[in-house]
């Protein structure tokens, strides 16, 4: 069963497996429904529209049938004609007849357009108090462009179903408008162009949003269920059932629809991208495209239903406005992508170097000596005695001793040598292309340095700390098969200057040297 057929056995209830009432079943606040229901101006189905939902429900339905009932409106006669000769189609000798127009666009494809210039003909005729019927058109139009491509790339649903979904996602703004004259107007002129702010608003105010009220209209209408939902839906989308999909193209597609009426359209280009990812799992290059094929569509959409949104210089001006947009947020992301990395890379009590990090660097600037026949030295140290300062001072004063020891080594080594905290009161130094007698001064420097600064525990308090220094060195003379075995060397050398009476520096030449 085709689409729209789909529907109008829906608006009967002859479908078997649709939504049940319950599903999409509106509940609007006391006062507001008996507002609306007590509105005599209140917008109310094209009869058009009606005939063309009963022409659906013919399970024998032909060319010849939907062409006849058309050609009862000469204003949807020529709408049609109109579009079966637009570029889109491409045909190469201009159709006359409604029945090859049909034939051409296809029953489903003109019912759909018979539904959505029918609807718009119809309830453009409604005028709130101080409500801009043609702002609402035009965000109207472009709604439901941008929902048929949002929708058509993740395949939830028919293209003219979702441009009626997207079309009619507003339409409680019309009811609201008529049934609240005096507030609705001012209201949305208070929201300066912001839908999201608009929700807010009428939320607070009414105690529904357009969205709530849009949905009880077309139950009051018998119009589909599945379209009930989705309008119920498109402010809040995140359910996890089948029918949730068509409100969640709805709602990204009223979000893109910002762009090209929202006064701040990077603001809204930013908004719209975050909630087509978070929504439907769109990624930012794509949804790029997705706003380059709406862009490309408007022109042909709004001169189909007459709605002027202004023009394609205007489409395409705005839609490179969200192009920059989408510019600035990638290079923000690309930013704050780097910043995580970095910090994931960094211990955060001495904004050190990390093990992780230690790791992987160590591999490959081993590698690189290796192939380049330079020399990398590897000092391991820790702190001699920590826990009986933890023990005496606590953790916060263990913390500030970790703290003071890892300034002590940037002061008492080069700007191009590694910084590493190993873990717990274990540190880390590189120096690549070093000497073993730079390596050795640079060593004892860090002992030494260590041994003659004040540690502060507290506030009041200050204590002497010593480090024990294990130091390993590559190069032609001393040759590892790998960074584990030089990083292993430094630790051999590290335990022998604490078992030998901490303080000092133990180098994998001195510790040859030692007896047995």
């Amino acid at each position: 069963m085709c689409a729209v057929r789909k529907i109008a056995a829906m608006h009967t209830g002859d479908e078997g497996d649709i939504m049940s009432n319950d599903k999409c079943r509106v509940e609007l606040p006391l006062p507001l429904q008996e507002a609306l229901q007590s509105c005599r101006t209140l917008p109310s189905v094209p009869v058009v529209v009606l005939e063309v939902l009963d022409l659906c429900q013919d399970d024998d339905i032909g060319i010849g049938k939907v062409a006849k009932t058309i050609a009862r409106d000469p204003a949807l006669t020529a709408k049609v004609l109109k579009v079966a000769n637009s570029p889109w189609y491409g045909v190469r000798s201009q159709v006359k007849t409604l029945d090859r127009a049909v034939t051409l666009l296809g029953i489903n494809s003109t019912l759909s357009l018979a539904l959505s210039f029918s609807l718009v003909r119809g309830l453009r005729r409604s005028r709130g108090s101080r409500f801009n019927h043609k702002a609402y058109w035009r965000r109207s139009v472009v709604a439901a462009t941008a929902t048929r491509a949002v929708g058509a790339l993740i395949k939830t649903a028919s293209r003219d179903e979702l441009f009626l979904a997207g079309l009619l996602q507003d339409i409680g703004m019309l009811a609201l408008s008529e049934a609240m004259p005096r507030l609705y107007g001012p209201l949305v002129a208070s929201a300066s162009g912001d839908h999201s702010l608009l929700v807010e608003l009428e939320r607070k105010e009414a105690g529904a949003d357009h969205a709530a009220v849009g949905a009880w209209l077309l139950s009051r209408w018998n119009f589909p269920e599945n379209l009930q939902a989705a309008l119920a839906g498109s402010h809040d989308a995140g359910g996890e059932d089948e029918f949730e999909m068509l409100a969640r193209s709805v709602s990204v597609g009223s979000r893109i629809a910002e762009i090209w009426t929202n006064p701040n359209t990077a603001g809204a280009t930013v908004c719209s991208q975050i909630a087509a990812q978070a929504i439907l799992g769109i990624s930012p290059d794509r949804f790029e495209k997705l706003l380059a094929e709406i862009a490309l569509d408007l022109p042909d959409v709004t001169q189909n239903l007459d709605i002027d949104i202004g023009g394609a210089t205007v489409i395409n001006n705005l839609f490179d406005e969200a192009r920059e947009a989408l510019v600035e947020l990638n290079l923000q992301a690309q930013q704050q992508t780097r910043l995580i990395q970095i910090q994931a890379q960094r211990d955060e009590l001495t904004s050190l170097f990390n093990r992780s990090y230690l790791n992987e660097f160590l591999a490959q600037e081993f590698e690189l000596c290796r192939q380049t026949s330079q020399s990398l030295t590897v000092i391991f140290l820790d702190i001699d005695n920590f826990k009986l300062i933890n023990d005496t001072y606590g953790h916060q004063g263990g913390d500030s001793v970790l703290i003071s020891v890892a300034r002590v080594l940037q002061s008492a080594t080069r700007n191009f040598d590694t910084l590493v905290r190993y873990g717990g009161d274990e540190f880390v130094v590189l120096l690549p292309n070093t000497s073993e007698q730079v390596a050795r001064m640079v060593s004892e420097r860090i002992c030494a340095a260590v041994a003659a600064r004040p540690h502060k525990v507290a506030d009041d308090a200050a204590i002497k700390v010593t480090v024990s220094v294990g130091c390993a060195h590559y190069s032609a003379r001393h040759h590892f098969d790998s960074s584990t075995d030089l990083l292993e060397a430094a630790d051999r050398c590290l335990y022998a200057a604490k078992s030998s009476g901490r303080n000092r520096v133990v180098t994998c030449e001195s510790l040859a040297r030692q007896p047995a």
